[in-house]
């Protein structure tokens, strides 16, 4: 990686802002959908501190190889997002329930952890969101495209 790849341009802080504002909206339309009471506290920053980090990290780095890529970036961005999310959030209930000692060893907590995951992914796999959450994440992609094209 050259030094200069590690510099910050006007289109990764378009990525990071981007995927930012889609994740804060996208995570009220997860509390919408959420289909029991469920304390979020500060769910719709965590995703949105996430989602700056992720839009500059992997977002940000892909930009500059033109207009199709620039989507597959926000593509990539998003799957990032949504993979580290559900590690985070999923890590974060499972300390809560082994405090709780509802699991006998660490290896059956770790295997919770997955399970969680997976509850937690049936909770919001809806087709709406999916859409949205592919498609915003396209447009900030094409965008962030245009913007370090426009203002290297």
């Amino acid at each position: 990686m050259l030094p200069t790849e590690k510099m910050p341009t006007a289109g990764r802080l378009v990525a990071a802002v981007g995927l930012s504002a889609l994740s804060y909206y996208a995570s009220g339309i997860v509390i919408a959908l959420w289909p029991y009471d469920y304390n979020f506290g500060s769910f719709r920053l965590v995703c949105a501190g996430l989602a700056f980090i992720i839009g500059w990290r992997v977002i940000g780095v892909r930009l500059g190889r033109g207009i199709p890529q620039g989507a597959g970036a926000g593509l990539t961005g998003m799957a990032a997002l949504l993979f580290w999310l559900f590690l985070l959030l999923s890590f974060n209930e499972m300390i809560g329930r082994s405090l709780d000692l509802r699991y006998q060893g660490p290896f059956e907590a770790f295997q919770g952890m997955f399970e969680i995951a997976y509850e937690y992914l049936l909770n919001v796999l809806h087709v709406r969101l999916g859409i949205l959450l592919a498609g915003g994440a396209m447009l900030v992609g094409l965008v962030s495209e245009l913007v370090a094209k426009w203002l290297p």
